[in-house]
């Protein structure tokens, strides 16, 4: 079967699921860059998420979960098969009456779940204060700081997989620093909360607080569009540090710089490609390897058509 007959097939069983066509997914990240999915649906509940996954499974369909576009670089020619992001229920915080507990969908907004959760007066959630991104990849990866991280809170996550729906309680999603153990083949769709303890009387203080640790983070971080660190530090130093010793902070390609306010950000002046980034990147990767003998590691994911480019992680 052929993508173009796969992917009919696909809408015809998954019909009753919100899908469009050729959609743009540069507005859909936070790089601002990126080409149309063949196929965007956005499933409203978990058993809509299984539908689409079994779907996907039978006609042997590529398929790209799709979270908050953060840390995120699509190809310009943009990804093929079908692209899933979470919608409806599934993008919903609901709190308790008592305010001790909250439901929330993997596919809520994690920095609208912070704000919540710092109203209630949840002491843990000034730790994830300037996170992006949506409440599933926090859970993934566990975001936040000493002063708190999402895992604290968790008293079970739900998950979908094309055979069946899964629970995991605290114990078994093995929370650890920037990371848990969910299966790669599992779709975070909602998690439970709840706040036992670190509960402040004054939630007022607390979103101060965590408005003055979020400024002291904006002021070393660059104001245009990016996808976070492009690579990862190397063990012992730090990537930005290594780019700015051989000179090529400030340096453009296209419509991509290296940022001059930390070189370890790569931005979108306003119209650059993914080809810019990759070309951008590239000539940081050689001079460090040729000036530093330390070869830099792409933190950024690159996802999508690149197969008339250098450098991607084709889904």
């Amino acid at each position: 079967m052929t993508l173009s007959a796969g992917l009919t097939e696909f809408k015809a069983r998954c019909a009753e699921i919100d899908i469009n066509e050729n959609v743009e997914l540069k507005r859909m990240t936070t790089f601002g860059i990126g080409g149309p999915a063949d196929v965007l649906v956005k499933p409203k509940t978990a058993d809509e998420v299984r539908l689409v996954l079994q779907t996907c499974d039978a006609l042997s369909l590529p398929l790209f979960y799709l979270g908050g576009g953060s840390n995120l670089l699509v190809a310009d020619a943009g990804i093929r098969g079908v692209v899933m992001k979470l919608d409806g229920e599934l993008a919903h915080i609901e709190v308790s009456d008592d305010g001790n507990e909250i439901v929330v969908g993997a596919g809520a907004s994690f920095p609208k779940l912070t704000k919540v959760a710092l109203g209630l007066g949840w002491e843990s959630a000034v730790g994830w204060m300037g996170t992006p991104g949506l409440v599933g990849g926090a859970l993934i990866m566990n975001a936040g700081t000493r002063d708190g991280c999402i895992g604290e809170v968790v008293v079970e996550v739900s998950a979908a997989t094309a055979e069946k729906q899964i629970t995991f309680d605290r114990s078994e999603c093995g929370f650890a620093y920037r990371n848990s153990n969910f299966p790669r083949s599992a779709v975070l769709t909602t998690a439970h909360l709840r706040c036992d303890d670190r509960r402040s009387d004054s939630p007022s203080e607390l979103q101060k607080r965590a408005k003055e640790l979020l400024k002291k983070r904006h002021a070393s971080q660059p104001k245009l569009r990016s996808a976070g660190s492009i690579f990862k530090n190397p063990p012992g130093d730090y990537a930005g540090r290594l780019i700015e010793a051989v000179g090529l902070k400030g340096k453009t390609v296209g419509g991509a710089q290296i940022s001059q306010v930390h070189a370890n950000f790569i931005v979108n002046t306003g119209d650059a490609t993914a080809a810019d980034v990759l070309q951008l990147a590239a000539m940081a990767q050689d001079a460090v390897s040729a000036q530093c003998n330390v070869d830099l590691e792409w933190e950024v994911k690159r996802v999508g058509d690149f197969a008339s480019s250098d450098g991607g992680d084709d889904v």
